[in-house]
């Protein structure tokens, strides 16, 4: 079969990624004060603290949604496919970007990761469209670019919800909401399109035991969020294998020896 190569429109591209690239840059610019908006749930106060860093990042990930299915709709393959997959890894990764953002002083590093995070979000952006056809020649490294993508805006929530406290109740809200999408996802790339839920409720009930372990554990952010990626990984791995391979002696060992390096580099770690 004939191999594709198709791209999205770079006028598209490039207003969807301007308008998310504007949501930022105006952050050091407007200074507004927080609020904390209580929220009552069963009759416990949960108190929802939000500033403007909170809003911009919603708004950025409604715009990275928008965009990206606006760009997807040229794609030829679209009669054949949703759009609605393609959307949430654009989202998310636009509105993770501003919880670093948030956490900075504004300075060279503030500038840095705007600018890393933007060229990361327009690359996100162009795998997505990729991926919409699998006959596409760079389909294997959209896929490849997806998955790194994905597992490192796990790894990023872990260290932002430790660095800010974050109570478990909003960890467990989060991280496994976002883990569903990234096992089902990574799942659907490595099993030639097919959608393993029963996989996907296994893994993640026992990543959300991980959560709850860990959170107990007096750990730094970014041990916290490498003793959560390596069974992630691994657990997903082991998955996506047993339904390649069969056969137990190729199935644990790729993805054992990664969660042995990330562990060990959690300990080593400062």
């Amino acid at each position: 079969m004939e191999k594709r190569f198709q791209l999205p429109q770079p006028d598209k591209l490039s207003i969807v990624s301007a308008c998310i690239l504007i949501c930022y840059a105006t952050l050091p610019f407007i200074q507004l004060p927080a609020r904390e908006i209580p929220i009552t749930i069963a009759g416990i106060l949960l108190p929802l603290r939000v500033n403007f860093f909170n809003l911009m990042s919603l708004i950025a990930a409604a715009i990275a949604a928008a965009g990206a299915d606006w760009m997807l709709r040229d794609h030829p393959q679209i009669a054949t496919h949703s759009t609605l997959p393609h959307l949430i890894l654009p989202a998310i990764s636009s509105g993770a970007l501003g919880f670093p953002l948030g956490l900075l002083e504004t300075g060279i590093e503030w500038w840095i990761i705007l600018a890393f995070g933007s060229m990361l979000i327009i690359l996100i952006l162009v795998a997505e469209y990729i991926s919409m056809d699998s006959d596409d020649s760079r389909y294997p490294l959209a896929l490849m670019v997806l998955s790194a993508v994905s597992y490192g805006i796990f790894f990023l929530l872990c260290i932002v919800l430790r660095a800010s406290n974050a109570r478990l109740y909003l960890i467990l809200l989060i991280l496994p909401s976002f883990f569903i999408f990234l096992c089902l996802r990574i799942l659907h790339f490595r099993l030639s399109g097919r959608w393993r839920f029963e996989w996907t409720a296994v893994i993640t009930l026992i990543v959300t035991q991980c959560i709850i372990a860990a959170y107990y554990w007096p750990l730094t952010p970014v041990r916290f969020g490498l003793i959560l990626t390596g069974p992630a990984y691994a657990l997903i791995g082991i998955a996506a294998s047993l339904e390649e391979n069969p056969d137990i002696r190729k199935v644990f060992y790729d993805p054992l020896v990664v969660l042995a390096v990330i562990w060990v580099l959690a300990i080593l770690i400062k």
